[in-house]
């Protein structure tokens, strides 16, 4: 379970110099390499035995709800079916409990330009990004099992960015330094009941957020949110390529899982893999060969992806051991 989530941010931190793939595969070469073939009307069909058969770009797990692209496991030598066998919430969920920390608690960066109060210390950070009322604070609820997160009917409602710690069970929280991870909810794109000049304003302060984030070294992963019934839109498409060029890694998550088919899904993570096995193998990008499925209603996919926030935090304090360790 951890080597696995160690892999997504390995290749992460490789492909990490370059910029954005940007190529899009056409629906019909999405649908024959996740193994069916279309025949147009009127057109002879061929004998099936000698059509060569077409791989598809994912591979599935030991859990139905994470893929892995099939050139990342064939490259680094992974038994897919080896990753996410453990389905129960992970030690550092399952031992923790979350508060939300307030802004004037944090030491503030020194970046006055950005305008921005943010945290300074070596605690590691998971972000989590996608389009207005993709369902990402549902999500981040899901994950610390209590509703924190402010959810709305109203697309745009997160307008600034929110700090959830992770913090013992049972123990009282008297300073962020205290916390041993954090959770990042940042505000949303693409649409929202805000005026416009309020929504560049914030919009602009999370590219500013995230750079900085980068630059002090805490933000660990971007978890970028996709809704399944919708696909991955125009707006999606720019992030990711602002992720790229940005040297960000970030891993795709598909949220709302649970409204679509898994024929569906599969023909979205075919696309997402088909995207990193291009950055692979043109040598940019900073996407992970991990996608997550998720629902927060049905409490589809969240164990998995709290295994993967440990194992981002795990991470940091093997990065953090090491560095210390070449100090002295």
């Amino acid at each position: 379970m951890f080597s696995m989530t160690l892999l997504s941010c390995a290749c992460s931190r490789v492909l990490r110099s370059y910029a954005m793939a940007r190529k899009r595969a056409s629906r019909s070469k999405l649908i024959m390499a996740v193994g069916y073939s279309e025949v147009s009307k009127g057109q002879k069909q061929t004998d099936e035995s000698s059509i060569p058969k077409i791989e598809p770009f994912f591979m599935a797990t030991a859990s139905p709800s994470v893929f892995i692209a099939r050139c990342a496991a064939e490259e680094f030598d992974i038994e897919p079916t080896s990753l996410f066998v453990e389905r129960r919430p992970p030690l550092l969920f399952k031992n923790a409990d979350f508060e939300h920390v307030s802004a004037k608690w944090h030491n503030y960066s020194d970046r006055k330009e950005h305008g921005l109060g943010i945290p300074t210390n070596k605690i590691p950070e998971v972000a989590f990004l996608g389009r207005s009322n993709v369902g990402k604070s549902s999500l981040i609820n899901s994950l610390m099992r209590k509703d924190l997160a402010r959810s709305s009917k109203h697309p745009g409602r997160t307008q600034t960015f929110h700090y959830f710690a992770f913090v013992k069970k049972n123990v009282k929280m008297k300073s962020p330094l205290e916390a041993s991870g954090f959770l990042i909810d940042l505000p949303g794109y693409g649409f929202a009941k805000a005026p416009d000049k309020i929504v560049s304003t914030y919009q602009k302060n999370t590219q500013n957020f995230l750079l900085d984030r980068r630059d002090f070294g805490l933000l660990r992963e971007t978890f970028l949110l996709i809704d399944a019934r919708r696909g991955v839109s125009q707006f999606d498409r720019v992030i990711m390529g602002w992720f790229d060029e940005a040297a960000i890694p970030y891993t795709i998550i598909l949220t709302k899982a649970d409204k679509v088919s898994m024929s569906h899904v599969k023909v979205l993570a075919n696309e997402i893999c088909m995207r990193y096995h291009s950055q692979l193998h043109s040598g940019y990008g900073e996407q992970s060969p991990i996608v997550h499925i998720t629902s927060a209603s049905k409490k589809i996919g969240i164990n998995e992806l709290m295994a993967t926030i440990e194992t981002d935090f795990a991470s940091a304090f093997v990065q953090d051991v090491e560095n210390d360790l070449k100090s002295e």
